[in-house]
């Protein structure tokens, strides 16, 4: 019995070291609400004050949704607590055809860590050395003996790489017992990651690829159950950051 007790004991203990400091998660939350309720109010000179100064430039040239509300859905902390990653759901009215107008709630899985005691939003340096925006993969190579390589110049600023992942399907009909396909194309310069970030009821989702290298596709497949919901299926992107989706809905 002593070797139970003394197991229970040990769970006990890794379970409280996965718990926050305390004051660290209340400080988290309050900064993220900060952050999400300035573009709310549209006040993005302030939730500049809220961004890591290695990640000025990316949040200035990035898209500054305005949102009509949100709320967090999940928090997971790496580095011992040094860093965060942060998924809130959040509700903006669709400017697209057939959505115009209407009230579209999807996720938004943003980053964060402690700068001089305060929680701060970036991006992960080291998913932007993989990116179009770090160091090329054939950095630090040399040409053999007697050929000449020339020099390929690749641009390094963070909008490079916004706005260069395509969808091929942005709406789909769904419908009971159907499989449906869509293809995710990487057009920026560099490695990007992908993962599913919001799926409906019904519909199961699964991806052939999680990286994709400068001109790669990966296959999103959509299989319907008996009943599939209406609404939207979306991916998120690092190290942008950003969330593409497919809008599904039902005759």
């Amino acid at each position: 019995m002593r070797w139970i007790a003394l197991l229970a004991l040990a769970a006990s203990a890794v379970s409280a070291q996965q718990k926050p400091p305390r004051g660290a998660d209340e400080a988290l939350r309050a900064r993220v609400k900060e952050f999400y309720q300035d573009h709310v109010t549209e006040e993005y000179r302030k939730a500049e004050k809220l961004v890591a100064p290695d990640a000025q430039d990316i949040f200035y040239v990035r898209e500054k949704p305005k949102y009509e509300g949100f709320e967090i859905k999940d928090i997971q902390y790496l580095d011992h607590f040094q860093k965060a990653k942060v998924t809130v759901t959040v509700s903006k009215y669709g400017h697209e055809q057939g959505f115009t107008g209407t009230l579209l709630k999807t996720p938004s899985v943003s980053t964060w860590k402690i700068v001089k005691g305060k929680w701060m939003w970036y991006v992960d340096a080291d998913e932007l050395a993989k990116g179009p925006f770090g160091k090329s993969a054939n950095a630090g190579t040399k040409p053999l003996p007697g050929t000449a390589t020339p020099e390929v110049k690749i641009p390094q600023t963070p909008d490079m790489a916004l706005g260069k992942v395509s969808i091929d399907k942005p709406e789909i009909l769904v419908k009971a017992g159907i499989t449906e396909q869509i293809t995710i194309t990487n057009n920026s310069l560099g490695t990007i990651g992908l993962e599913i970030a919001q799926v409906l009821p019904d519909i199961q989702v699964t991806l052939d690829k999680k990286s994709l290298n400068r001109g790669e596709k990966a296959v999103a497949t959509l299989k319907c159950g008996d009943n599939p919901h209406a609404g939207e299926i979306a991916f998120h992107i690092t190290p942008t950051q950003e969330t593409i989706a497919v809008r599904t809905f039902r005759q």
